[in-house]
């Protein structure tokens, strides 16, 4: 089952005729579509100024894409539009889809802005179809043909925008788990390790090593981890946390940890790791007070 689901991003040749076919697009269909290509392409300019004239229309692309302003996402979203008249299985067809999702997700654009233009665009082709239909009946059976084709068309740029979002997220947090961690000396024997972003197990290894060979270069008798800028704290980040401080003790150094938030504590709580373990202090201010008593015994 996950082929055949994953197939319409995988596999061009393949994926292309079976995502038509789950929307029932036949070949006629697909003749149908292509033949309102000219319809299109006369009234594509007056159809997207129609859709930003209109109250609480979308003036600037958001998100941290290239900067080249209103009229090249403009020029974007026209071409996008037409290439679903173009009806085709082929590569280019694949690749264009694709690229229509990393285009949205680079500009910040969202699905659902992207679905209100599509479907205000169809919309609009229908009525000038039916407006200059000789043929009522014809003119139904190609409506159906053209909201069919539609809904597949979106479908699979919507699925290229979520890969491209996952894309982009998890670069993100892979930039994040990479940032170095500073370990800061606040005053003899007292060292605080202030962690922000991801803590994934190479970091957690990263970090324990860092710590150990600064208790050792600085004979530190106490170490504070501040986890406030951790973004979540799972069963795994837990365990790597208990890893490190237990590490720490057993280099003969005292072991303070604080930034533990309401809902990281309810979580904490959720999967058994105790306070005993992780020995926390609340925030930071506490932490080094705590750290610093611990230092006078």
């Amino acid at each position: 089952m996950n082929e055949v689901i994953s197939s319409t991003l995988q596999s061009p040749s393949k994926g292309l005729r079976e995502v038509w076919g789950w929307f029932d697009v036949s070949q006629d269909d697909r003749v149908r579509v292509s033949g309102l290509l000219p319809l299109a392409e006369q009234n594509i300019e007056a159809i997207l100024e129609e859709f930003y004239s209109r109250e609480g229309g979308y003036d600037r692309p958001g998100g941290d894409g290239p900067p080249h302003g209103m009229q090249d996402v403009r020029d974007e979203q026209r071409r996008h539009l037409l290439e679903l008249f173009e009806a085709g299985l082929d590569q280019k067809s694949f690749r264009d889809r694709g690229r229509a999702g990393l285009f949205n997700e680079n500009y910040g654009i969202s699905p659902s802005f992207y679905l209100g233009l599509y479907t205000f665009a169809i919309n609009r082709i229908c009525d000038l179809l039916r407006q200059q239909a000789e043929d009522e009946a014809g003119a139904v059976e190609t409506e159906k043909a053209l909201r069919k084709a539609a809904a597949c068309h979106q479908a699979m740029t919507i699925e290229a925008f979520s890969a491209a979002r996952s894309d982009a997220i998890e670069q993100r947090e892979r930039q994040l788990s990479e940032l170095p961690t500073p370990v800061l000396r606040l005053q003899a024997g007292l060292l605080l390790v202030p962690v922000v972003g991801v803590l994934d197990s190479h970091r957690s290894r990263l970090l324990t090593m860092q710590i150990l060979d600064a208790i050792r270069e600085q004979n530190a008798r106490a170490v504070v981890l501040d986890i406030t800028g951790v973004a979540a704290v799972d069963s795994m980040v837990a365990n790597h946390l208990i890893q490190t401080m237990t590490a720490t003790r057993l280099m003969g150094a005292h072991s303070v940890l604080t930034g533990i938030s309401a809902e990281v504590a309810q979580s904490l709580v959720k999967i058994g790791v105790t306070g005993e373990a992780l020995n926390p202090a609340g925030d930071l201010e506490r932490g080094v007070e705590t750290a610093r008593k611990l230092l006078e015994r």
